[in-house]
């Protein structure tokens, strides 16, 4: 038998092992694969947001590469833990250490080389699907090409990285004695020891997180984050083993039932591989509170068109052109348009000034006579106001400030406002979006004159735009890209962008499309799920696999654990029992702490979304769907692991 041989089959006397390995490698190199098609793709850059989605694939793919070497580098010496009995053997048996090393690099390639070619075999297959996808979000015909320059790219960087982690394994195994790996994994474990003092500093770090986290500031924020990783880690290594032995010393509860069999287990498994389970919870955490915020951004931007009743908006210059310059009329092209589509609209000239008011920071001020015209046609109400009251209207697209509910007046920051004109008495208020993010303060035309009379000696500016309602875009529903809204609104951005280069003419403003604004978001957001789609599934592949790997490299301590047990009157029903508590803590204990972490780190971005928006809903969605995902993987991991284990049951 040649030594090639020898390899291949101890490769097949291993499949139940190498199976999770295996597959998990060829879906990185599959996910990178893919991504590597779309970046190359010669007519990407065609696309409005083809530049992004290139730039965010190629992150994706360092991404992926990045995980694939740490998992592919767990995994190697997990397995090589699992079979030091197997090589101190063929070490007494006289094969030379030289000999030993090249077995396990050949081992290592030829997995590593498999996983290569299923990988990419699946990318192929699944590229075209792959593109028929970012062609809806991309609106951009994206046809199958030969994706020389990703094949070349994928095979350089997976077998590099095979080839680097099988030379690294190689050392692990040179450093260990006859004897050591004669015994291998049945060394008797000493009892798991923790630190008290290291575990009250878990429980502080773990305090102090959410406390930073939710001041907010980019210091509180390195704070939070750094207390985090404290706690985390000194959990795993130390306050889940005083909890342990807490529950142990507690006979009443450790030794009713089959208590007593998983939690004296759990102990030497938690302790083992703590810092997987740190790294698992990070990783979680990451995926799930970024799924998290892009659920709660598309949410936002829906809200944001829905909640418009404008579907466009002009903004004016205070336009300075120079004498050879020729003046473009914004508004003539708008209207011109709308005209020639036969679409019916209402225009509301509106001018505003900031003014900055004590705890509310910069709002509009309007005057009433133009709020009237707007809200007899919204139906908003009509107030009569008298010198120096205020109808203050909060935007609903604003993000989450402190609540206004309470306030009688609004005071002004400048001092000639304060002295001439005193405070407004607040006569009324309600929440809508009339000038989109803008919070509106409308005031009688008179007091209007009296502020712009009390500013005249200081800069200030006022912005003058025109509003045009069209009542059957009304209808709250959101366009698709084929509608006239959205077609007419793209159209008209890129009449506007092709005067942007060109110095012999002027624009006197510009056009805000309530739809384009939208499409473009709604781009950007398809384009993010669209790669972290596969980020995810990347990492909860990788999770599942870490613990699928835990528990079959502990399987034959583990056989002999339930076998002599059985021997004791150990049932088969009291086995699947205490051995699915053990699995069941390893799968969700990692994923309860990310749930929570999840919660407080979105809760701390709810300030940047209006109320509507809630990262909360969010990411209890995206949570759900991370925790729907790793249930399936527990499932076939747990029948699987006590289909092993019932086959040692007397």
């Amino acid at each position: 038998m040649r030594f090639r041989h020898f390899a291949l089959n101890n490769i097949r006397r291993n499949t139940y092992t190498y199976i999770a390995y295996f597959l998990s490698s060829s879906f990185a190199v599959m996910t990178f694969f893919t991504y590597l098609v779309f970046v190359f793709h010669p007519d990407i850059l065609k696309a409005p947001v083809g530049l992004p989605a290139s730039q965010g694939m190629e992150i994706a793919a360092v991404i992926t590469f990045i995980f694939s070497f740490l998992f592919v580098l767990y995994s190697i010496s997990a397995f090589l833990k699992a079979r030091l009995k197997e090589f101190g053997i063929l070490t007494i048996l006289g094969t030379q250490r030289k000999q030993l090393n090249y077995l396990i690099f050949l081992e290592n390639m030829l997995i590593g080389t498999a996983a290569v070619i299923t990988g990419m075999f699946c990318g192929l297959l699944f590229s075209k699907l792959f593109l028929l996808f970012g062609e809806n979000v991309l609106d951009l015909k994206l046809p199958m090409y030969v994706p020389m320059r990703a094949i070349w790219i994928t095979v350089a960087a997976f077998m590099g990285l095979f080839l680097i982690l099988s030379f690294m394994t190689t050392v692990f195994i040179r450093q260990r004695k006859a004897l050591e790996l004669v015994q291998g994994s049945n060394q008797p474990k000493k009892e798991p020891k923790a630190s008290i003092w290291l575990a009250f500093l878990s429980v502080v770090s773990l305090i102090l997180t959410p406390a930073f986290l939710l001041q907010g500031g980019m210091i509180n924020i390195f704070f939070a984050l750094l207390f985090d990783m404290i706690g985390l880690y000194f959990f795993f290594t130390q306050l889940f083993v005083v909890i342990i032995r807490l529950l142990k010393k507690n006979r009443r509860y450790s030794w009713y039932g089959l208590n007593l069999l998983w939690i004296t287990e759990l102990a030497y498994k938690m302790k083992d591989s703590s810092r997987m389970f740190f790294m698992i919870t990070i990783v979680a955490t990451m995926a799930c509170t970024t799924a998290g915020s892009v659920l709660a951004f598309q949410r936002y931007i829906e809200y944001t068109y829905t909640e418009n009743p404008f579907a466009y908006t002009v903004h004016y210059f205070d336009l300075k052109a120079e004498p050879d310059q020729k003046i473009i009329h914004v508004t003539e092209k708008l209207e011109q348009t709308l005209k020639e589509e036969g679409i019916s609209y209402q225009k509301f000239p509106l001018k505003t000034v900031d003014i900055r008011f004590q705890h509310l920071g910069y709002l509009d001020l309007v005057r009433q006579s133009e709020y009237e015209e707007i809200a007899k046609t919204l139906s908003c109400p009509i107030i009569s106001l008298q010198d120096r009251e205020a109808l203050f209207i909060p935007s609903n697209l604003a993000p989450i400030k402190e609540p206004t509910g309470t306030l009688t007046h609004l005071s002004f920051i400048n001092q000639k406002l304060s002295s001439k004109i005193g405070k407004l008495k607040i006569k009324h208020q309600y929440t809508e979006s009339l000038l989109q993010k803008e919070d509106l303060v409308v005031v009688n035309d008179q007091t209007y004159d009296q502020i712009i009379k009390a500013l005249s000696s200081d800069h200030y500016t006022i912005n003058q735009m025109d509003q045009y309602l069209i009542p059957k875009w009304n209808d709250q529903v959101l366009p698709d890209v084929n509608s006239i809204e959205v077609t007419m609104g793209l159209e008209l951005a890129n009449w506007e962008e092709s005067f942007y280069k060109n110095d012999k003419v002027a624009q006197d403003g510009y056009i805000m499309s309530r739809a384009e604004d939208y499409y473009s978001f709604k781009q950007l957001t398809s384009v993010t799920i669209f790669i972290g789609v596969f980020i995810v599934a990347i990492f909860s592949i990788f999770i599942a696999s870490f613990l699928y790997f835990k528990l079959f490299i502990d399987l034959q301590h583990d056989q002999r654990y339930y076998h002599e047990l059985s021997k004791m009157g150990l049932s088969h029903k009291e086995m699947r029992r205490a051995a699915t508590k053990q699995i069941a803590i390893l799968f969700y204990i990692p994923l309860f702490f990310s749930g929570v972490q999840t919660l407080i780190g979105l809760s701390a971005l709810n300030p940047l979304f209006p109320v509507a928006t809630s990262t909360i809903s969010t990411g209890l969605w995206a949570i759900g769907i991370f925790t729907a995902i790793q249930t399936v993987y527990f499932l076939i991991v747990r029948s699987r692991y006590l289909a092993q284990l019932k086959r040692v049951m007397l």
